[in-house]
């Protein structure tokens, strides 16, 4: 997907070696766990606080990264970029659990 009004920014960042080493020392810093939601499962992602595109000269800092699952991660970043937060409401939570039980019990029968 190519849009004119989105650019990934910090591609250029992620990209590098330095970067990856970042990563992993970030990764440690914070306990291979979300610093939102403290999951440890899934896919954790390097979070860039104040993003790329409005400080780049923060991108190898290491006090401007944390540690995201990849929902918080998406949430934070969609917040972000404009769109509003997510609202919660018993029947989100509750289509949460409903998910996140077959994820761990996927043949319940």
């Amino acid at each position: 997907m190519n849009r004119p009004d989105y650019q990934r920014h910090s591609k250029r960042v992620t990209a590098t070696r330095r970067w990856q080493v970042l990563r992993h020392a970030i990764l440690e810093r914070d306990g291979w766990a979300c610093v939102d939601c403290g999951t440890r499962r899934g896919r954790l992602e390097i979070d860039h606080v104040k993003p790329v595109r409005t400080h780049p000269e923060l991108a190898f800092d290491p006090t401007n990264c944390a540690t995201r699952c990849q929902p918080c991660h998406t949430k934070k970043t969609r917040i972000e970029c404009g769109h509003p937060a997510p609202v919660q409401s018993p029947e989100r939570d509750a289509w949460a659990q409903a998910v996140a039980d077959l994820a761990a019990n996927p043949n319940p029968a």
